[in-house]
C-alpha cells in the first residue's frame, strides 16, 4: 500500500507557542523539530506495521525544511523546501496512493479556545469550499478526495481532532494535547503520544478499505474572507480571483488541487 502522510508542526506533541513554530533556527524551534520528528516516526512505523509498502511526506510547516532526513525512517520519501508549485507531481503521487494521513495539524482560524489556530496564511480569516467552512484539514482530505483517495488518520491537538471529527466523521484521531488557549495547552510526554500514534496509524491502515474518500462535486467554488482589506485588494490581481467585497474574494474551478494551488500560492507569497 502507498501511502501519503502530511506534516505540519503547530499541532505536534508539545508545541503550543509561537517560539516553538515561528522562528527557524531558534533553540525551542529546534527541540519542537525533534517533537515533529517523533510524531512522524510514529505514524511510519505504524503504518509499516500496518502493511504500508511506500510512504511520501511532506513537509508543510512553513519553509518545509523541518524534517531531518539523517533520522527519518528509509523507507520513505520526502517533499521539502517551498514555494510548493507542486501540481504534476500531487498529482502523481496521490493517483498512485490508497490513503493519506496527517500529523501535527491544528484547528482553523477563529476556533474558539484552540491552539496556534490559523487557516494556511495568517491573513485569512475564514475559507469555504463549496459554502463549507473548512481549515486545512477539510481542504486537504477534500484535495484528496479529488483523486480517490482517503482521509485515514489524524494526529493532532484537541481542537484539531474535534474539526476532523465534526467535518469528517469516523477517521481515526490521536489527540496528543488539549488547547487551553491561544498559546497553552495540557500536554502528553513525549513517548506517550510517540505509542498512541503507532498503535493508531497501525490500527488504521488494517481497516484501510474501510474509509471513503471525501468527495465534493464540481465545480469547485473557493471564498476567503481576510482580516485586512489589503489581502483581498492584492488577490484581485490573480486570474480568476473575483472580489466580492472589501474583504471577501472568490474563485471558482473544476481542478480542486490545480485551483487551490495557485489561490494559496498566490496569498502567501502577498504578505
Amino acid at each position: 500500500m502507498k501511502i501519503i502522510l502530511l506534516a505540519d508542526l503547530e499541532g505536534v506533541s508539545g508545541v503550543v507557542d509561537n517560539e516553538q513554530q515561528a522562528k527557524p533556527g531558534a533553540p525551542l524551534y529546534q527541540e519542537a523539530r525533534e517533537y515533529l520528528l517523533s510524531d512522524v516516526s510514529a505514524v511510519i512505523e505504524g503504518a509499516l506495521d500496518g502493511g504500508a509498502t511506500e510512504i511520501t511526506i511532506f513537509d508543510m510547516h512553513y519553509y518545509g525544511l523541518n524534517l531531518n532526513l539523517s533520522k527519518i525512517h528509509p523507507q520513505t520519501w520526502v517533499f521539502m523546501g517551498k514555494p510548493r508549485k507542486i501540481y504534476p507531481l500531487l498529482k502523481e503521487v496521490y493517483q498512485k496512493a490508497d490513503g493519506f494521513m496527517m500529523v501535527g495539524f491544528h484547528a482553523m482560524a477563529q476556533t474558539p479556545g484552540g491552539l496556534l489556530t490559523h487557516t494556511y496564511d495568517h491573513s485569512i480569516k475564514s475559507l469555504y469550499l463549496n459554502g463549507i467552512l473548512m481549515g486545512e484539514i477539510g481542504m486537504e482530505a477534500a484535495i484528496a478526495g479529488f483523486y480517490g483517495v482517503p482521509l485515514i488518520f489524524v494526529a493532532g491537538d484537541s481542537k484539531g481532532t474535534e474539526e476532523t471529527e465534526s467535518l469528517l466523521g469516523d477517521v481515526p484521531t490521536v489527540t496528543v494535547k488539549w488547547a487551553v488557549n491561544e498559546h497553552s495547552a495540557l500536554c502528553l510526554p513525549i513517548e506517550v503520544t510517540h505509542n498512541e500514534i503507532r498503535k493508531t496509524a497501525k490500527e488504521s491502515l488494517e481497516k484501510i478499505a474501510e474509509f471513503k474518500p471525501y468527495v465534493l462535486e464540481p465545480p469547485y467554488h473557493i471564498e476567503v474572507d481576510f482580516f485586512l482589506p489589503e489581502k483581498a485588494e492584492k488577490m484581485e490581481k490573480l486570474a480568476g480571483v473575483a472580489r466580492i467585497d472589501e474583504l471577501t474574494v472568490q474563485a471558482q474551478g473544476d481542478d480542486l488541487p490545480l485551483l487551490w494551488e495557485e489561490f494559496i500560492g498566490f496569498c502567501q507569497n502577498y504578505q
